[in-house]
């Protein structure tokens, strides 16, 4: 299975990275557990990394990055949004990062595919760097992602 993540230069020189999210946390994990977040679809993931940028012009932003991961076969557990509190879109922070403890802290699967916030009947797969097959997650390419101007 393919899927997507968007880096900002000059981060995108490691796209397997968990680095960020290990230091700042997530919406499904905390502070001092990485994940790397990605996106079932391109499109998906342009939109998950535009509600996160900053107010800016699309000229003072930095060059995005779009990489494409190949994920082993089996590897993903996909979450029912019906199985998932009601307070999963709506909740702070540190509501909706311990709904994933087991998984976090005893990855049973490499990936845990969750619904998008911002678009429910999507989902972002969550790859747990601690999963023995991590290292088996390819880069199949990367290319400069520009933004169309009618996107702001």
């Amino acid at each position: 299975m393919q899927v997507f993540r968007i880096n900002k230069e000059p981060y995108h020189t490691d796209p397997l990275s968990t680095v960020g999210s290990h230091r700042y946390g997530g919406r499904w994990n905390p502070k001092g557990i990485g994940v790397l977040y990605t996106s079932r679809t391109p499109e998906l993931a342009l939109l998950e990394t535009l509600v996160h940028l900053p107010p800016l012009s699309l000229g003072e932003l930095p060059q995005l990055w779009l990489s494409t991961l190949e994920l082993p076969p089996d590897s993903v557990f996909w979450i029912n949004p019906a199985q998932l509190p009601p307070y999963w879109r709506s909740g702070s922070l540190a509501s909706t990062q311990t709904i994933l403890t087991e998984w976090l802290l005893s990855p049973f699967s490499l990936a845990v595919a969750v619904p998008s916030v911002i678009m429910p009947e999507s989902y972002n797969l969550l790859l747990h760097p601690q999963h023995p097959t991590y290292a088996a997650v390819k880069v199949l390419r990367q290319r400069p992602l520009p933004l169309d101007s009618r996107l702001r």
